[in-house]
């Protein structure tokens, strides 16, 4: 009888490792087509601003629409981290399960202000504990390309807002929770400042 018991409980303990195997397997999947699939848009829609340009029917002012939410905003890349990831409009749950999110009501890639950009410190923004003061951070735009450099990097209570303060010049400040090896809800926030160079391509 007990070598039946521990045979089942075997069984149970196998079928459970290949059940979270097979879930993480099914999120990392989802994640990745998620990101494709964004990634496709926003080159579509550079290759549309490009044709348009060289028809010369875009207007000398551009007027930059914000995305609806869930709508692809960008690209944002840390060539140093090799960190490259889609970035949609809005943090409900479901997005950032498949991208880093652009905090709704802060400023645009370019535009004076402060953009916020969030992402869980388990999937996307992992990279980040390796961050460091004067690395280039790039956000590619349907738009264009638009270069950060890192000026500050600190840990906040979650109920700190301040970070997100409005700023008139264009300011990136990056979000994600912290400790990066915490099991479960962590108790603080990761906050990356990065100031614009002004530089677009």
């Amino acid at each position: 009888m007990q070598t039946k018991r521990l045979f089942y409980f075997g069984c149970a303990l196998a079928l459970g490792g290949a059940l979270a195997v097979a879930c993480f397997g099914y999120i990392e999947w989802n994640m990745s087509r998620a990101q494709r699939a964004a990634s496709r848009l926003l080159d579509d829609q550079m290759q549309r601003n490009a044709d348009a340009r060289h028809a010369q029917s875009l207007p000398r002012t551009l007027v930059i629409v914000p995305p609806r939410t869930g709508q692809p905003m960008g690209r944002i890349e840390i060539p140093r981290l090799h960190l490259s990831v889609m970035v949609l409009e809005g943090t409900a749950p479901q997005i950032l399960r498949s991208a880093a999110g652009h905090i709704h009501g802060t400023a645009l890639p370019g535009a004076a202000g402060n953009m916020g950009i969030a992402a869980h410190r388990d999937t996307f923004f992992r990279p980040l504990r390796d961050l460091r003061r004067d690395d280039e951070i790039l956000v590619t735009t349907s738009y264009g390309i638009f270069r950060y450099v890192v000026n500050a990097i600190e840990i906040v209570d979650p109920s700190d807002v301040q970070v997100l303060h409005q700023t008139a010049d264009p300011q990136l400040t990056l979000v994600t929770c912290y400790p990066f090896s915490y099991v479960g809800p962590a108790p603080k926030r990761f906050i990356v400042h990065a100031r614009c160079d002004h530089s677009k391509e």
